[in-house]
């Protein structure tokens, strides 16, 4: 047992040094890199949980949850491998229409085409998906053995949110310092690392939920010990007692305040409303006093606009009186897509395929715009994947997200007794999903690797907070038995 605890020790430091280093390179969004991150996965955890389930005999995931997923990628294969051009003109006339068109013009014989338009791209994608997937796997049993992996995983998803925070509202005070050694092309904003704001602001959307969770639980038992300590003691030796407190809780709580003023200052629309939909939603579900909700909140909205005003919250404002030319733009794209929806509905056009399809369909645009994207992750993953496929996605998610909302309030409920940490960092990791699934109308958070790993990472938090709430139940049952 010694020597298995040991050998865990590595890939707790390899799932930390994901964390910390892939949204540093752009978010991995280059090809040579992403390769990398999921060789990595692969090789480091792949290796590690096939060293250690067998022997184990662990389940990790319910078959009723892991099979659906399963499915999806193997479908997602099926898209990029090459079949027969006949039965491609059965399940995709409008793809088959075009190869016999190159065919035609190239004079060429491709008798065998994937369904996908982009084939290898759509394989890549494949494979990092399934990385993710181990990825899960093997933080949810790091967790298992060691609920202080929570702290470990905690500590870095707060440092890497406080510099990308820092190094954004850098960048918004002074725009010549760019992103890394790129300079900044768009309007001044806050990116980090990011070369999208929107997707910058997705990935603090994830991070200061954690770090705000974190905070509270240092600060609420460090409050409940020094009510301990203090009691009958003259009203000096209280505030004595008070000051020689831990100092880690306020500083989370500074550090979450610097990330939303991150937000604020990425300008993305959709990022800011994310933000405060998460907010909204902590207030309703972490399992806190609502003095201590009503308190925290006020603390950040005056640490927010308070800073926000000093560096100039007038821009903010203004990025929204635009809001309503950039939403006609957005459903302009939306409506202009739809064709390629109709034309390839049953098996889809292929991940990352809308970008060579774009400029086909998209007509009344400027010719020197080009949509590499729809700027709505639900839309394009329906045109991707073809609407059965999507619908059947969408509804496992659906689901998925109603069974751990139900789970985490059945245990809320029951908390009377201090402050059960797997839950608040669970309903910290709920909220934060949904701010990341909202964000997805408007925007294409979803596409950027680091973003996808980080969403996986609170996937991993959500599940293990269930399966400690159901061992509860479990272990309430017997005793009262």
């Amino acid at each position: 047992m010694k020597i298995f605890l040991q050998f865990s020790k590595l890939p707790f430091l390899l799932v930390c040094f994901v964390l910390a280093t892939i949204p540093l390179l752009f978010g991995a969004v280059h090809p040579i890199v992403q390769a990398g991150y999921v060789f990595l996965v692969l090789v480091g955890l792949g290796s590690w949980l096939c060293y250690v389930i067998p022997g184990q005999n662990v389940d990790l995931m319910q078959k009723s949850w892991l099979l659906p997923l399963l499915l999806l990628l193997v479908f997602v294969g099926f898209q990029s491998i090459p079949l027969p051009l006949s039965w491609v003109e059965i399940i995709s006339p409008a793809r088959a229409m075009r190869v016999e068109m190159v065919n035609r013009l190239a004079q060429t014989h491709q008798n065998f085409v994937s369904l996908s338009d982009h084939g290898l791209f759509s394989l890549s994608r494949v494979i990092l998906l399934f990385s993710l997937l181990i990825y899960f796997f093997s933080l949810k049993l790091l967790m298992r053995q060691d609920s202080k992996v929570i702290w470990g995983i905690l500590l870095v998803i707060t440092g890497v949110g406080t510099l990308e925070a820092l190094y954004g509202l850098f960048q918004f005070l002074n725009p010549r310092v760019g992103i890394l050694w790129l300079s900044l092309t768009s309007d001044r904003a806050a990116h980090g690392t990011i070369i999208y704001k929107n997707q910058y602001a997705s990935l603090l959307n994830m991070c200061w939920p954690l770090t705000l969770a974190g905070g509270t639980i240092y600060l609420k038992n460090s409050l409940a010990i020094g009510r301990v300590q203090s009691r009958r003691l003259p009203i000096r030796e209280r505030m004595r007692r008070i000051g020689d407190m831990d100092k880690q809780g306020p500083l989370l709580l500074f550090v979450t305040g610097i990330m939303l003023l991150a937000v604020l200052f990425s300008l993305s629309r959709g990022g800011i409303i994310a933000m405060f939909l998460v907010m909204i939603l902590l207030n309703f579900f972490l399992p806190i006093s609502r003095k201590a909700k009503v308190i925290l909140s006020g603390l950040f909205l005056f640490f927010a606009f308070g800073y926000g005003w000093v560096l100039g919250l007038d821009t903010v404002v203004s990025r929204f009186d635009s809001i309503g030319n950039s939403g006609a733009t957005r459903i302009a794209t939306y409506l202009a897509s739809l064709p390629m929806l109709l034309d390839h509905w049953l098996c889809g056009i292929g991940l990352g395929s809308y970008t060579l399809l774009s400029p086909v369909y998209l007509k009344g645009f400027p010719p020197n715009v080009h949509w590499d994207k729809v700027h709505n992750e639900f839309l394009q993953l329906t045109i991707e994947l073809g609407i059965p496929a999507a619908v059947f996605f969408f509804l496992w998610l659906a689901g998925a997200m109603i069974a751990a909302g139900k789970n985490l309030s059945g245990r809320m409920q029951r908390d009377t007794d201090g402050i059960n940490e797997s839950i608040v960092f669970g309903w910290a990791a709920f909220c934060g999903l949904i701010g990341f699934f909202v964000h997805g109308l408007v925007d294409f958070g979803w596409h950027l690797p680091a973003n996808l790993f980080y969403a996986v990472t609170l996937v991993a938090l959500v599940s293990y907070a269930m399966e400690r709430e159901n061992k509860e139940i479990v272990k309430e049952r017997n005793q009262g038995e």
